[in-house]
């Protein structure tokens, strides 16, 4: 039997631990370093394409200083290109350059790898364990937030 306390103590401990892993991790394709801050963005804007500051910000609970700070440095590394529209300030068009489109296929198979280990994990669980593990994940977030 798990001791209740010992459980608690070894998730707040695993929590710490990524939050520490994902500060670190710089991802390196080439000549170019990409950041935790960046990644995030890239990959939010790979995936949903929203260019509007305002709801990038809100979706990654960052300011919308920093999220245009941040679209800069990866212009200034030759990523992306912005353009702001003229009538709304909040809209960007941004685009994925040639390197930035082989960097994004880089840090895509680098997820997928991870994502791969964790579905062969999940394999090898019923689909009750599935959805405690899910429920519990759930929690996690949901206390998580409440603390922030």
């Amino acid at each position: 039997m798990v001791n209740k306390q010992k459980l608690v103590i070894k998730i707040l401990e695993t929590i710490s631990k990524l939050t520490f892993l994902d500060r670190r991790r710089i991802i390196t394709y080439k000549d170019i370093k990409l950041f935790p801050s960046e990644i995030h963005l890239l990959l939010f804007i790979y995936h949903i394409q929203d260019t509007n500051i305002t709801k990038i910000a809100d979706h990654l609970g960052l300011t919308k200083g920093a999220i245009s700070q941040t679209l800069s440095r990866l212009n200034r590394k030759g990523i992306i290109i912005k353009e702001t529209e003229p009538s709304k300030k909040n809209q960007l068009h941004v685009q994925f350059t040639n390197k930035g489109k082989m960097l994004m296929e880089h840090v895509i198979e680098f997820r997928n790898s991870l994502e791969t280990e964790f579905l062969n994990y999940l394999e090898t669980k019923s689909d009750k364990e599935k959805q405690l593990i899910s429920d519990f994940l759930d929690k996690l977030v949901s206390i998580m937030y409440k603390q922030h």
